[in-house]
Order: structure tokens, then C-alpha cells, then sequence
């Protein structure tokens, strides 16, 4: 719902709810009642293809597993081969990640330490660098490393990153006691993807399409003037 709120105002910015444009049609209009409508397309949610994690050798590595590649394969039609999954602890790292030791290679994410099993698959990173031209994405060659699903998991869940912020009393200016707060955030550089589904072909449907084959920014979610938020999109 989010994503689908989202580009209804970035692509219709002047449409208002229930006001019979295009934008009623293409993305649906009310809640409930008779003249309730569906969309002309569904919009998916936003599944994580590639997570940032920081790397002892270039500053940072983007992970992916078997798990997010296959369901990414799949969606979009693709017929690239899944990699074997890994074992724990084990991966398969692009150049920029290797640490050689005399007798061993291997890559340091966050605080584990992994044995290299091979190089990362050449095809997997020739498309997912291709998906778009922001600059971090699209020079990435050498940074994609191949985790267990269980390992990419992890970081996952444990390595977002997590800003403190205190309220301030409107009165004083200072920290208004008692109320500390943590706000966890998706980190910046992740890879995501959602998958659109046209459920009722019409022309009208390509004022979305059209809207959405440059590449442009969007910001997503809560707090978009500290920032938070804004991706790199594109459709594919």
C-alpha cells in the first residue's frame, strides 16, 4: 500500500481521491461503498534482492543469497541459474571483498569472518549492476558476495542501522526528559524490488509505465526531511 500510494502522487501530483482522473482508474477509488473500484494494476511488495553490510576490505559488500536471486529470477521472467546455497560462513566474493592470507581467502562482514568458496557469479552481477545507472549500483562490480539464506538472513534482521533521537521541549529547547527513542531504518545502497501486475490491459495503463522508464528519485516511508527514504527508480 505503500508503494502503491506512493507513485499515485508522484505520478498524478495534482489528482485528488475519487475525483474521476486517471488516477482513480489506474490505482483504484474509495474504500468501500458502490462506487468503490479496483486499480487496473497491482503493485507487490518491495522484496530485498542485495543488503548492505560493512566489509573489513571495501568498505561495504552488498549480500544477496540463493533465496533472494531465485524469487528475483522468477519474478521477473529471467532465466539465469541459482548458485548452489553456501554453508555457513562460507561465501562467494567479488575482488574488492578477498582477504589472501598465505593459505586461505576469505571475507570479514560486520563481525563474522567467512571462508571464501569461489568468486561471485559473473552473470548475476552483469545484471543486477545493469538494473539501473546510480552511480553506487552501477560501479558495484567486485562488491555482491553470495551468503546462506540463513546468514543473509541475519544480517537482515540485525544490521539495519538504528539512529537514537531524544525529544525537545518546546519551551526550554532542551531534551525533554524521560523520552529517549531508537529508530531502526533500512540502510542506505539496499537493492530492492517490487513486482507490478496489469490486471486490466488499457492504454491508460501507460501513463504509469511511461512515468516510470527514467530513472528518477522517490522518496518512500516517514521522515523524508531528514532524508529517509529516497530510492533510485526505475521500471524494468
Amino acid at each position: 500500500s505503500s508503494i502503491k500510494g506512493v507513485f499515485r502522487d508522484h505520478i498524478f501530483p495534482k489528482a485528488k481521491e475519487n475525483d474521476g482522473s486517471p488516477a482513480d482508474v489506474l490505482f483504484g477509488k474509495g474504500s468501500a461503498g458502490k462506487d468503490a473500484s479496483a486499480g487496473h494494476i497491482s503493485f507487490g511488495e518491495a522484496r530485498l534482492i542485495a543488503f548492505p553490510v560493512r566489509s573489513a576490505k571495501g568498505a561495504f559488500a552488498l549480500a544477496v543469497s540463493p533465496l533472494t536471486l531465485s524469487r528475483l529470477n522468477r519474478d521477473a521472467g529471467w532465466n539465469l541459474a541459482i548458485p548452489e546455497m553456501p554453508k555457513d560462513l562460507t561465501c562467494r566474493a567479488g575482488s574488492k571483498l578477498v582477504i589472501e592470507r598465505p593459505d586461505s581467502k576469505g571475507v570479514v562482514i560486520e563481525e563474522y569472518a567467512f571462508s571464501q568458496e569461489g568468486d561471485f557469479p559473473r552473470e548475476w552481477e552483469e545484471k543486477l549492476t545493469s538494473l539501473l545507472t546510480d552511480a553506487v549500483l552501477a560501479s558495484a562490480a567486485g562488491r555482491f558476495v553470495l551468503l546462506s539464506d540463513g546468514d543473509l538472513s541475519h544480517f537482515a534482521v540485525n544490521a539495519c542501522q538504528v539512529y537514537q533521537h531524544v525529544r525537545i521541549d518546546d519551551e526550554t529547547g532542551t531534551a525533554d526528559g524521560g523520552f529517549l527513542f531508537n529508530e531502526e531504518t533500512v540502510p542506505s545502497e539496499t537493492l530492492l524490488y517490487s513486482a507490478f501486475t496489469v490486471l486490466r490491459k488499457d492504454s491508460e495503463n501507460n501513463a504509469v509505465f511511461d512515468a516510470l522508464k527514467t530513472e528518477q528519485l522517490v522518496q518512500f516511508g516517514g521522515d523524508g526531511t531528514t532524508g529517509l527514504g529516497f530510492c533510485s527508480v526505475k521500471l524494468v
